[in-house]
């Protein structure tokens, strides 16, 4: 018979391990935007992008932060985008395309900072899915999108805006012939 002494040892070492980790100067927590601002100042963006490159926690931190649309995020994705190589860059893009969903004036705004616009606003959701999708799901997926960029009307984003709506039709045309009717 397992006695509660028993059944909280596992719980007390984990406590244990991470308070350890905690002191030996391991991060306790995700990947922050502090984290991700000072390695960029300190690195420049090239080599901070090759760093992330290769740091998976990092660069799903990275990824995760810009999908949320938080400004602070949005500055930092559009640094590395540029300079970001393969999976990085397409992480980014990828990142972007959901933000654009949640804030999309601010997505848009970073276009004049260097965002890659069409690469952002013309991201097929379902790059590396391994199941098909049928071409309704396609165009569900692409909707939210789509609707987030027509619902802007701040004049000032009217080219990109346009350049964003032109890159989704594309998408919509091209992408849709990949996909199961």
């Amino acid at each position: 018979m397992e006695t509660v002494s028993q059944r909280s040892t596992p719980l007390v070492l984990a406590a244990v391990l991470v308070s350890a980790l905690s002191q030996a100067g391991e991060p306790a927590s995700a990947f922050s935007v502090e984290t991700a601002r000072k390695l960029i100042a300190e690195l420049g963006p090239q080599k901070a992008a090759e760093q992330l490159s290769n740091d998976s926690t990092m660069l799903e931190g990275v990824a995760s932060g810009v999908a949320s649309a938080r400004h602070e995020w949005l500055d930092v994705g559009v640094q590395l985008v540029g300079p970001a190589e393969a999976y990085l860059k397409d992480r980014l893009v990828q990142a972007f395309s959901y933000a654009l969903q949640h804030d999309a004036p601010a997505v848009l705004e970073r276009g004049a900072a260097g965002l890659p616009l069409e690469a952002v606003c013309g991201y097929d959701p379902f790059t590396g899915v391994d199941s098909l999708r049928t071409r309704l799901e396609f165009y569900q997926a692409l909707a939210p999108r789509e609707r987030a960029v027509a619902g802007v009307k701040r004049g000032d984003l009217a080219a990109a805006k346009s350049t964003c709506l032109a890159a989704l039709a594309h998408l919509k045309t091209v992408g849709a012939k990949h996909y199961e009717p």
